[in-house]
């Protein structure tokens, strides 16, 4: 621990020299490789020019060069300290934002040129954590703050350096290189940069001065920008306002048109279970329900007989259940709305322990199977949409896309290889339509799969669509009565469907 009660000695004026010429390396190093390179080399050269963001991210390696020459000419300020630290946190998100938009890319791919089989907007999250560790390494071993003050010996700033004059000259000179670059390809504002460059040109005939990025840039503001996707509509959580959808039973006004009517057959009321049932299935000739993250298995008589809820924050999580759905042999797949599930088999046997970290209850009557029993569906068209409805074809895993406060247009089909949960095709199935609607009106909350067909039931409109997985195409649509309000899940047998509503299984035939 330093003795402040001691004076400065040589050693310690020698320590601060020492200590100033490190934080002039820094400043130059920052501004002479990553600025000057993408300046004189990439640029010039090479002909990258700089996009938007690429702009931004090269002032802030800028500033903090220009900071820590300022420290070294008028002495270590904690305000110095702090601008860096805050420009060092701007250039991070600005490149955590810019590569983020490329970083899970197929492999080669990516925007703008690579260094050392890097993308220069990475290179830029690496050199302004390089600043965060460097400065605070030399902070953490720099010498006493009063011999910082001394060595200046009584004067206003500190006397210059050869090396501290050349390190001046160079960021100078980069910085104005720098300046020309964005003022000949950019231009002066309201211009500030294109999204997608061109190449870097002196001719003046391939120089574009574009405003386009500033249209949309203040409207829209959201701290969760495309994720802030309301949840689901449930059973048991009716989310319709946050949702923006009013939900209509009368199937004449469906999007898609019908091409028959399925009328009620029987009632039956679901016992014993208070909770408002979101889904239903049948497999293996029983039935099982669910609700958020409950789910039962019923006798004949409709009464649970298995009762098990699993832990939505284990490992990958899995939210609000909305499928049951066919696994392997006796097992069958816990789908969330999210697209992560829980594999699992009833087993009167289970083992509390082994149970522990996949179930809060019925942990002695069911399993979780394969590894830790939980997998992710990951998608691309229907990656920032909800599901609530899945079906499986012994191979594939299907899932569909309900409308939300964002999006209300589109419906997306996507199915994943259930031997290793990895997304192998999707669709957006082509309909006979009415003019000017949309399959993204459907709200489909039950699916099942049988003999190249996804069956598919909407609460909204009350229709049941059958959807021609190889053609991906809606060829049958049929109405559903309006007095059912609430439909959800889905069994085929036969010819008839079951779905439930109001916690009462409602069996439909043509």
């Amino acid at each position: 621990m330093t003795n402040y009660a001691l004076p400065v000695n040589d050693k310690d004026i020698s320590k601060a020299k020492t200590f100033y010429d490190l934080i002039c390396w820094g400043g130059l190093l920052i501004v002479l490789l990553p600025v000057g390179i993408a300046n004189v080399i990439l640029g010039y050269f090479m002909g990258d020019s700089p996009c938007t963001l690429c702009w931004g991210q090269r002032q802030e390696m800028a500033y903090i060069g220009v900071v820590a020459l300022f420290m070294v000419r008028y002495g270590f300020k904690p305000k110095y300290l702090a601008t860096m630290l805050v420009m060092a946190a701007v250039g991070l998100y600005m490149s955590f934002r810019h590569y983020g938009n490329h970083a899970m890319r197929d492999v080669g791919q990516g925007f703008g040129l690579d260094v050392f089989g890097i993308h220069t907007q990475f290179w830029a999250e690496i050199v302004f954590w390089c600043v965060v560790f460097l400065f605070g390494l030399a902070v953490y071993l720099a010498p006493r703050f009063d011999a910082l003050v001394a060595e200046f010996k009584g004067k206003a700033f500190r006397p210059m350096t050869k090396f501290n004059r050349v390190a001046f000259g160079i960021v100078t000179a980069i910085i104005a290189s720098n300046c020309f670059q964005a003022l000949w390809s950019t231009g002066v504002p309201p211009f500030w940069g294109q999204g997608d460059p061109v190449r870097f040109s002196f001719n003046p005939k391939y120089v574009i001065w574009s405003s386009d990025s500033w249209e949309g840039m203040w409207s829209g503001i959201d701290f969760l920008g495309k994720r802030n996707v309301k949840d689901p509509d449930f059973a048991y959580k009716p989310n319709a306002a946050k949702l923006g959808i009013e939900f209509k039973h009368d199937a004449a006004d469906a999007p898609v048109k019908l091409t028959g009517a399925l009328s009620i057959a029987n009632i039956r009321p679901i016992e014993g279970v208070d909770a408002k049932v979101n889904t239903i299935s049948k497999i293996n000739g029983q039935y099982l329900i669910g609700s958020k993250y409950s789910f039962w298995a019923l006798d004949e008589s409709l009464k649970p007989v298995v009762s098990a809820a699993y832990d939505p924050w284990y490992s990958a999580n899995v939210l609000d259940l909305v499928a049951i759905t066919p696994y392997k042999d006796d097992a069958f797949i816990l789908m969330g709305s999210n697209k992560s599930l829980l594999r699992a088999r009833l087993n009167p046997n289970g083992d509390d322990v082994k149970n522990w970290g996949n179930f809060t209850a019925g942990r002695t009557q069911v399993e979780h199977v394969g590894g830790l029993g939980r997998a992710r569906v990951g998608t691309e068209r229907a990656k920032f949409s909800y599901v609530h409805s899945a079906a499986s074809d012994g191979r594939y895993v299907y899932t569909a896309t309900v409308p939300d406060n964002r999006n209300k247009k589109t419906f997306v089909i996507s199915k994943a290889l259930m031997s290793d949960w990895m997304l192998s095709g999707e669709f957006v199935p082509s309909a006979d339509l009415k003019e000017g609607r949309t399959l993204g009106e459907l709200y489909v909350t039950g699916m099942v799969y049988e003999n190249g067909s996804l069956f598919a039931v909407s609460k909204n409109h009350n229709v049941l669509v059958e959807i021609d997985v190889a053609a991906e195409k809606v060829v049958n649509a049929w109405s559903i009565p309006a007095e059912l309000t609430d439909v959800r899940g889905l069994v085929k047998t036969g010819d008839t469907f079951e779905v439930v509503d109001t916690n009462r299984i409602v069996t439909l035939k043509k």
